[in-house]
Formats: structure tokens, C-alpha cells, sequence
């Protein structure tokens, strides 16, 4: 949701800061992000576009960055927070956007927010609308860094809120996804929330009964030190590694899909390098993600074939065991027991 919050924002205050701007929005899917930009900077039509921001993500390859002050000096920007990328980003600090408060833990959308509210047109956003926006800006901000969850300051409400919109950001299809930020910025949070009560509540019971089924087949193991506990999902991520780590005594939890895996943690490890050492991944101390070096969901949909090949082989040879068995018994009987035990079928018939 930060993902698409983040560039969303913009359009949504496009009236107000941008009126002669015209927006392309691009997404791309994590470890992507230099492949994209190689296409983007090959285009022949490159000059159309007069800025370039880059949002949740931060390029891997210095390349990227020497191509982006090639085609866009001092018209390119970052607003990425996070910590696995860093270090890079500070090498080129005049085009990274940080916080406007370090003491707060910033997500892509939140780094905009800070960024647009010292643009000289943002007076031009009526005082109502900034604080509606805020709103859903710092929702947005609480999920991604999970402070919904580990911030002891942070209200009841105010947690209830960022989990809410979090589901119904989920419930819809990737296609809607931009539809689906655009209306609530639109609209504003508790306006969409009191419409769409009852699908709130309906989701919340689905969670819970998703939750509750997955995490009995949770695995653990340990490596350099560290226990981990591995369990399955394709919804419902997050929750499910925070609840985990509550259930299970380990110190990081993944939760994988047929492509990916999600890693969370206690503060006991650093999930972000160890997302970066064996998943070609990265994120933050306490919540990163990568990418699977196999699909779980075909090999074990080869592993069912191979038992059932197996089985199949088991239930031939013991067929065969016993047909000998009949044969030998058969071969067993005298000539005149035979006679009889024929006669016998045979008046029966």
C-alpha cells in the first residue's frame, strides 16, 4: 500500500501543487527496479518527461544512479526508507528525500508528505483537506513500518485504523489497486470506512479463520545461531509472521508463497541482511522480504506425483505377491482334490 500511497499522493494534490503536470505512473515489482529504469532510459522519447521520482524502492546498481543524473540532473528524486539500500542512497543525499522528524519511522508515503508540505504551493491546500490527508498518509506510515503494532504511544483507534485499511487495500485485485488509494484519498479515511463497515467487519472474521488454519503447520529450524519458524500463506503476511513470533520461541519468521517469502522479526536479527545473504532481498531490521530460489506449491505438486507414482508401484508388486501365492496353491493341489473342488464351483453355479 505504500507502494502505490506514496506516487497517489501527488495526483491527489495534483490541483492544488501540479496543475500543469501530467503524471505516468509505472510500478514495479521488488528487485525489478534497475531492469525497469535500463528499458525506461532506452526510450527514444525519453525528453517528454521533465522529472523522475522514484518512491519505495532505491536502485541497486550504481549505474542506475549515473544514468539518472545523465537524463535528469537535478530533476530526479528518492523517497525510499529502506535500510538495506542506505548506505547508497546517502552517496547521492541531495536527490534522496530523509524525514522531516528522525525520531519517526518513515515509509515512502510519509517521506512525500514531508516533502510536498515545504512546497510553496501546499498553502494553496485548505487547512481541512491537509489534515484528512495526513490522516491516511500517517495510517499508511504506521502499517508499512509496523509501529501499528510496536509503537507503545500509538492509540487504540489509531491502530484499528491502519489495520483496517491495510485488509481493504488487500481485498481488492493488484488491477485496483490505484483505484482503490485514489477513492480513499478522495473521499477521505472515515468517510470510506463508515461505507464500508460491513465489509471491514466480514474481512476481520476471514483473517482471523485464515490465521488460525495456517499457523498450524508452522516449521522451525535454526542456522548461524538464529531459530526461525516457516510457514506458508499467500494472504494475510504480516499478521500471520507477528503472530508467529508471539506463538513460537524463535527469532524471525518467514512466511512464504509460491515466489516469495516475507521475513519478520523480534529484534533478535537482522532480517533485512539476512533477506539481502539468502534471498536476494532487503527491507528493514525487523520486517524485509526476498525472492524464493525454488516454487514450493510445483515441487510439492511433484512430490504428490512421485507418491502417487510410488503407490501405484507398491499396489503392482503386491497384486503380483498375490497372484503367485494363488498360482502356488493351485499348483499345490492333487489331481483328484482338484476334480472335486472343481465340481464343487461348478454344482454351485
Amino acid at each position: 500500500m505504500d507502494g502505490f500511497g506514496a506516487p497517489l499522493l501527488l495526483k491527489a494534490l495534483q490541483p492544488e501543487l501540479f496543475s500543469n503536470v501530467t503524471f505516468d505512473l509505472t510500478t514495479c515489482s521488488a528487485g525489478k527496479l534497475d531492469q525497469k529504469l535500463e528499458h525506461f532510459f532506452r526510450q527514444p522519447d525519453i525528453q517528454k518527461y521533465s522529472d523522475i521520482y522514484i518512491m519505495d524502492m532505491t536502485p541497486d546498481n550504481d549505474y542506475s544512479f549515473q544514468q539518472l543524473e545523465q537524463h535528469f540532473a537535478n530533476h530526479w528524486l528518492i523517497f525510499d526508507h529502506h535500510e538495506s539500500e542506505e548506505e547508497l542512497r546517502k552517496q547521492y543525499a541531495s536527490n534522496c528525500i530523509l524525514p522531516s522528524n528522525p525520531a519517526i519511522n518513515p515509509s515512502a508515503v510519509s517521506l512525500v508528505w514531508d516533502w510536498v508540505s515545504k512546497q510553496v504551493n501546499f498553502a494553496n491546500v485548505s487547512t481541512a483537506r491537509q489534515q484528512e490527508l495526513q490522516t491516511i498518509v500517517e495510517l499508511i506510515r504506521a502499517y508499512d513500518t509496523w509501529d501499528w503494532q510496536n509503537d507503545p504511544n500509538m492509540c487504540t483507534a489509531e491502530r484499528k485504523a491502519a489495520d483496517e485499511l491495510n485488509q481493504l487495500f488487500w481485498f481488492y485485485p493488484l488491477s485496483q489497486s490505484e483505484s482503490f488509494v485514489s477513492t480513499v484519498y478522495q473521499m477521505g479515511w472515515e468517510q470510506y470506512r463508515n461505507q464500508n463497515t460491513l465489509l471491514i467487519n466480514t474481512l476481520n472474521g476471514r483473517r482471523q479463520r485464515y490465521l488460525d488454519k495456517h499457523l498450524k503447520n508452522v516449521i522451525e529450524f535454526s542456522i548461524d545461531d538464529h531459530s526461525f519458524g516457516v510457514v506458508y500463506a499467500s494472504d494475510f503476511k504480516s499478521e500471520i509472521a507477528h503472530a508467529l513470533l508471539q506463538q513460537h520461541d524463535v527469532d524471525a519468521a518467514l512466511v512464504i508463497d509460491a515466489h516469495s517469502v516475507s521475513l519478520r522479526s523480534n529484534g533478535k536479527l537482522d532480517v533485512a541482511e539476512f533477506a539481502t545473504k539468502y534471498f536476494n532481498g532487503g527491507g528493514h531490521a525487523d520486517s524485509a522480504g526476498g525472492t524464493l530460489p525454488i516454487n514450493p506449491i510445483e515441487t510439492a505438486e511433484k512430490k504428490v506425483v512421485e507418491a502417487v507414482k510410488e503407490q501405484a508401484q507398491i499396489n503392482a508388486e503386491t497384486q503380483k505377491q498375490e497372484n503367485n501365492e494363488v498360482g502356488n496353491f493351485a499348483d499345490s493341489i492333487d489331481e483328484e482334490t482338484a476334480a472335486k473342488l472343481a465340481t464343487l464351483f461348478k454344482s454351485k453355479h
